[in-house]
């Protein structure tokens, strides 16, 4: 019977503490304002924008706003934008062009998450 309740009170704490984010996650609160600065130069660019601008996309970046642990903050629209500037900005891209962002998710064993945002675009670099 104490074996039972052990593996309860184990199961009941992994469940509302989680194991950690299985996505690559950037703590928005643990950067400097220089830090988010440089974040927030990595411009958001439309097909308009981009009209007779030479550009290469380096690479496509995802930015995953998850909600690890049941006290943590709710994924966000936002934080999801932050985070897939934040992965082009360490590509040393300009920008990001046609950013689209699907519609929140509740609980996810994908992304070890209890909701999530995802946001997809290109990172670009002006020639």
């Amino acid at each position: 019977m104490q074996i039972k309740k052990q593996i309860i009170l184990w199961l009941v704490a992994t469940l509302l503490t989680g194991c950690g984010a299985m996505v690559p996650v950037v703590k928005v609160e643990e950067f400097s304002p220089e830090q988010r600065r440089a974040v927030a130069d990595v411009a958001i660019y439309n097909q308009t924008q981009l009209i007779g601008r030479k550009f290469k996309v380096i690479n496509i970046v995802e930015g995953i706003s998850c909600k690890n642990k049941v006290w943590d903050h709710a994924a966000t629209k936002s934080d999801a934008i932050f985070q897939a500037r934040y992965w082009a900005q360490q590509m040393g891209a300009d920008g990001v062009a046609n950013l689209q962002c699907d519609h929140p998710r509740g609980t996810t064993t994908t992304y070890n998450c209890w909701e999530s945002i995802t946001c997809t675009a290109e990172a670009i670099k002006f020639e």
